[in-house]
């Protein structure tokens, strides 16, 4: 089967995942045993779905930097395209880190194309019900990050914040009003240069008017 393009292998895997079981099992001192923890399950899905775009034929391959924001780049037809994999329970709210604050300013300034990377994200259901044990995959999405990133109560973006400074971006709850995101790319550039201005980072060599004029530019 040949794959042209990420909205191809995003309704091939959506087809092929959506209500598919899966379990997670643990092989030691020759006893093998089925998790039915919801803790790991994220974990482990977010580093099964690359595999499972090699397995469909996909080139798709870590980034430059392991540690910042996005973690592989697939490439069509020669074409480089970033690609964020994440996986949440779907019966809560989603509580991932979308990327590191500092790290997605420094990355999107340095490289503005970044900001239209896509999110593969996976939302599941543990089971344990007495007569099955794993997890289901209810839900398949492919989003860009102002589809899944609304202003929060405090802040203009999602954000964690540690000890009176920025830690990650947040996503809101686009699983239950897809229709509560920033309407476009530039309402989130935007919200992300007030974000910026509410916490000034001394540590990046970049002001957040310097980096709104860098990224909208592009």
């Amino acid at each position: 089967m040949e794959v042209n393009n990420l909205d191809e292998l995003y309704l091939i895997t959506k087809d092929r995942l959506e209500e598919q079981h899966g379990t997670i099992t643990i092989n030691f001192a020759n006893k093998t045993h089925v998790y039915s923890g919801n803790d790991v399950i994220g974990n482990c899905l977010q580093e099964w779905l690359p595999d499972w775009f090699q397995h469909l034929g996909i080139d798709i391959r870590p980034g430059d930097n392991t540690q910042a924001f996005p973690d592989f780049v697939a490439v069509f037809d020669d074409v480089n395209y970033d690609v964020e994999v994440k996986a949440w329970n779907y019966s809560n709210s989603p509580a991932f880190d979308l990327a590191n604050f500092s790290s997605f300013l420094a990355t999107t300034y340095e490289s503005p194309g970044k900001l239209d990377a896509h999110y593969f994200i996976l939302g599941y259901q543990p089971m344990d019900d007495g007569f099955s044990q794993g997890f289901i995959v209810k839900k398949v999405y492919l989003k860009y990050i102002w589809e899944i990133t609304a202003p929060s109560r405090k802040y203009p973006i999602g954000l964690q914040v540690k000890r009176g400074q920025p830690y990650a971006m947040r996503p809101f709850n686009f699983s239950r009003n897809e229709d509560g995101s920033f309407e476009n790319k530039n309402d989130f550039i935007l919200a992300v240069k007030e974000a910026f201005e509410l916490f000034p980072n001394t540590a990046l060599p970049f002001s957040a008017d310097e980096w709104i004029e860098r990224v909208l530019s592009y």
